[in-house]
């Protein structure tokens, strides 16, 4: 049987396991603080935030009877 490439979700969830042992006994060892930890970790840590920019404002109209 030949290697395949692409996704693995196994090899996935191992790195992400690693990850997060990693991350506690950083965490533990001090060298690290939670809140750089949270912001190293998030969602959208890894975009550059000099690049973003405002494309759209959504405009909201109330009309009083």
């Amino acid at each position: 049987m030949g290697t395949e490439a692409g996704f693995r979700f196994e090899d996935r969830r191992r790195e992400k396991e690693n990850s997060r042992r990693n991350d506690e006994a950083r965490l533990e060892r001090g060298e690290v603080k939670a809140a750089d930890l949270r912001e190293t970790n998030g969602f959208f840590s890894v975009l550059d935030r000099s690049k973003a920019r405002l494309v759209a404002r959504r405009a909201r109209i109330r009309i009083d009877d």
